[in-house]
């Protein structure tokens, strides 16, 4: 495994930026993100082998058009990795804690720790960003999270699996009943997502670090890593089919926090494999 820490000159300079500008009919705007300006960029090199087999595939006509920031945005929230390659635990307890408000099982939404997750899952390494997408999900159905309240984010410091909550207080743990592999096809995804959320995972490559906004279709670059991120929606524009994704870059990066990718291609190996955490 290779971690790095790729600093703004080695991802983002002038000369590639504006090859991108120039490229005709590009369906997504290139730029540098104001996230990307005061900190450097830690990605992981390593390939993320996911072993869990066993597809579900959801049948049904599914409408032309979805979306959870539409349909209940009050059950939605960004969050932001910062300075740790924590995409796999936000990905898996951002989806939990969107789950269990959309399903009723909370009034409102709760986020639940990511933190607490990192400090405890030894299956995953960390800010090491090695974990498969299945570990965090067995992870929320064997052991289970307490509350972002109890168990703050606080990577720099907290990596001592906690007994309480950091204020001393009882630390009570919620798990998920099962989590499934629903990737067989774009129908069975776009039936999946409105039931809940679903955590997928995609390759970047160097053109993807320069997304501001519209629907992205990789174009140039080499691969960068492999990034774990929420399928929350998807739609259709001037005849471009996409996904609707939540990242873990905070609500300065993208299209508030979210991008969309061409959707039915298995554009960037996005629709390969992912999973519907039920709760």
């Amino acid at each position: 495994m290779i971690t790095l820490v790729i600093t703004l000159s080695r991802v983002h300079n002038k000369s590639f930026l504006e090859m991108l500008k120039n490229i005709p009919d590009l369906t997504w705007t290139p730029g540098i993100s104001q996230y990307f300006l005061d900190e450097s960029i830690q990605l992981s090199k390593s390939q993320r082998v996911n072993q869990f087999s066993q597809k579900t595939r959801y049948v049904g006509a599914p409408p032309s058009s979805f979306s959870w920031l539409l349909e209940m945005p009050e059950c939605m929230g960004v969050g932001d990795t910062a300075g740790c390659i924590a995409d796999w635990a936000f990905s898996a307890v951002g989806s939990f804690s969107d789950n269990r408000c959309i399903t009723g099982k909370d009034s409102s939404r709760v986020a639940y720790s990511e933190q607490y997750m990192l400090s405890c899952d030894s299956q995953s390494n960390g800010c090491d960003g090695t974990s498969s997408m299945q570990n965090p999900q067995n992870f929320l159905k064997t052991m289970g999270v307490p509350t972002n309240q109890c168990v703050f984010y606080n990577y720099k410091q907290q990596f001592k699996c906690p007994n309480t909550c950091y204020d001393g207080s009882k630390l009570d743990l919620f798990k998920s009943l099962s989590f499934q592999d629903v990737c067989s096809g774009e129908e069975s995804i776009m039936n999946a997502i409105q039931q809940g959320t679903i955590q997928t995972q995609f390759n970047v490559y160097t053109d993807f670090m320069y997304y501001m906004g519209g629907i992205y279709k990789h174009v140039s670059g080499v691969f960068e890593n492999t990034h774990i991120v929420t399928l929350i929606g998807f739609g259709e524009l001037n005849g471009i089919k996409f996904w609707v994704v939540r990242n873990s870059w905070g609500t300065e990066w993208g299209e508030k926090g979210y991008f969309r990718i061409v959707r039915g291609t298995n554009e960037c190996q996005i629709e390969q494999q992912c999973f519907f955490t039920v709760v």
